[in-house]
């Protein structure tokens, strides 16, 4: 499946999001420690969400839970740090949508490699192999919608890891097995073993 780049308005970008995130059924994490709850609705103050730092070079607000939103999808507001890059993983349950608010990315993805800035937003399916790194010396903030909804349980995870002393997350690999399975909040490193 091909990916697509859109360069398009924030709203714009934040209503293709959220079209996609409706039109596929809601499912929920297994092994997910929310309990979930019927949906209302809901007022996010940026400064008041939770706050993660599943990496040296990120740090990311939890602005929706899958418990918030029935399964449907998660939504996290992020600062990725000058320095920042990913190696190329994918995801086999979720796909993602990576909308830049401010600084330049490059974003590998599928095998096609595009650098995304202000306005701009990449769509990643599930199973698809991706990297990204931040371009410049300006730090990137993005809002990132997964679907469906539980990466925020792998954030904490690594969040916690990263407090604990492990390595984890898309900047290095695990050294320790996962607390909890999730396959919504899963991380498959994308490279074989000689790579």
């Amino acid at each position: 499946m091909q990916t697509k780049l859109f360069s398009t308005g924030f709203g714009g970008a934040l209503l293709a999001a959220g079209i996609a995130a409706h039109a596929l059924m809601p499912a929920l994490a297994q092994g997910q420690t929310e309990t979930t709850t019927t949906a209302t609705h809901l007022f996010v103050k940026r400064d008041k969400a939770e706050k993660l730092e599943p990496s040296a070079t990120s740090v990311s607000r939890v602005m929706l839970t899958a418990n918030q939103t029935n399964g449907r999808y998660s939504i996290i507001d992020e600062i990725f740090k000058p320095g920042m890059k990913s190696r190329p993983h994918k995801h086999g349950y979720h796909s993602e949508t990576f909308i830049v608010l401010a600084g330049t990315m490059r974003w590998t993805v599928g095998g096609e490699t595009d650098v995304i800035g202000p306005g701009d937003l990449v769509y990643i399916p599930p199973d698809t192999s991706h990297a990204a790194e931040v371009v410049g010396d300006e730090p990137v903030h993005a809002i990132m919608l997964y679907e469906p909804g539980g990466y925020e349980i792998g954030l904490r995870q690594r969040a916690a890891a990263r407090r604990e002393g492990e390595s984890a997350g898309p900047a290095g690999a695990r050294t320790q097995p996962r607390r909890t399975p999730n396959p919504y909040a899963d991380f498959i490193p994308d490279v074989r073993p000689g790579q």
